[in-house]
């Protein structure tokens, strides 16, 4: 049988901040989807519009032992749970993704902690992990020229209120009504 060494990296800020664990999840589920819509269409009934692939999820669960122990740990001189449990929680707070990274595999990609639970017994520290893909997305800015353009209808409607006089005015015509009561 062949061996294969993994090592399990999360990374911060371009790798200003590493962690290693210490001991191996013994597996990880990733989930690869894909985005689909469902439409109803007359006479043909229901149907499916692909989408773009969804971004990939990573979870696992180990622990982080409170001290070096060889039949367990892949390495010596890990920081303790507390630190490592504070390091990830400032990380997850700090609004920036982070690395994720196991040698030996394809994993090698930028993500955002979606949920860090943890058992803590004052030793070791048992937690489970999900991660969540991320994207960087730019928004690049361009100028728009549009042309202003007017209408041939010529100037703008006086929207400005009229004056109204609160004397009235008496003219020469009899009203309607003076008109009626005449008869």
């Amino acid at each position: 049988m062949k061996f294969k060494h993994l090592e399990f990296w999360l990374t911060w800020n371009n790798n200003a901040e590493k962690l290693r664990l210490p001991v191996i999840p013994p597996k990880i589920a990733v989930k690869i989807g894909h985005s689909y819509t469902d439409i109803e269409l007359v006479a043909i009934g229901e149907a499916t519009i692909i989408g773009e692939p969804t971004l990939e999820e990573y979870s696992f669960s180990t622990r982080w032992p409170e001290s070096y122990d060889p039949g367990d740990c892949d390495y010596d001189g890990f920081p303790s749970p507390e630190e490592f449990k504070d390091t990830l929680i400032r990380w997850k707070n700090s609004g920036y993704p982070i690395r994720f990274t196991v040698t030996g595999s394809e994993i090698n990609v930028p993500v955002t902690i979606r949920d860090f639970s943890y058992d803590w017994d004052g030793f070791d520290l048992d937690f489970t992990l999900a991660l969540k893909e991320y994207r960087f997305v730019t928004v690049e800015s361009t100028d728009v020229n549009i042309p202003f353009q007017t209408t041939a209808k010529g100037k703008r409607p006086d929207t400005r209120k009229a004056k109204v006089s609160a004397t009235k005015k008496k003219s020469g015509k009899e009203s309607l009504v003076d008109k009626y009561n005449s008869r």
